[in-house]
């Protein structure tokens, strides 16, 4: 009666242990999408930045100075290099709106509109990326820090997934008229 009864509790704690480790693995796949998700998004901003940017070519002389080595996002890209990517395309984002200030023919023109509205409607995809890569990241971490599941997490070698960092938050904050 009592070897049933423990061989019955290793059954359920083998099922649990097993049960968990799936759910990790569930939460680390949602965590891979949302990042291919994000990545599709950088790949279309930056096919609408250089298909509007090619676009109004013949308004202003300083084009190749906004062309500032974007990288193509590619498939299995670390969270790192996620990071330098978004990095890269706000500075982008800042030069395109200097040169709209500074030619005016240019800043009314239909094409510089069209720009931007590209531009703020990639951004929103973007940002709704992250925030579905966030929530998925939260999640996970959230799974492998709670008792019992941290012990199987430890015992399987899960650790928490990285956030994406915005390290120009306070230059964000900050309104610079020109």
């Amino acid at each position: 009666m009592i070897f049933s009864i423990v061989l019955i509790v290793c059954a359920l704690c083998v099922a649990y242990a097993i049960a968990t480790g799936n759910r990790f693995k569930q939460l680390h796949i949602k965590i891979q999408e949302a990042q291919a998700d994000i990545e599709v998004a950088l790949i279309k901003r930056y096919d609408v930045l250089m298909q509007s940017l090619d676009a109004i070519k013949g308004y202003t002389e300083h084009e190749e100075k906004l062309m500032l080595n974007l990288i193509k996002a590619r498939n299995g890209m670390t969270t790192a290099q996620t990071q330098a990517v978004l990095d890269n395309q706000e500075q982008v984002l800042r030069n395109v709106r200097i040169i709209g200030e500074a030619y005016p023919q240019l800043y009314s023109s239909e094409l510089y509109k069209n720009l931007q509205t590209q531009i703020t409607e990639t951004n929103e995809h973007l940002a709704a990326s992250k925030r579905l890569y966030h929530a998925n990241v939260s999640l996970y971490n959230q799974a492998i820090a709670v008792f019992p599941a941290s012990v199987i997490a430890g015992m399987t070698g899960n650790r928490p997934a990285a956030f994406l960092k915005d390290e120009n938050v306070e230059a964000k904050r900050e309104i610079h008229l020109r």
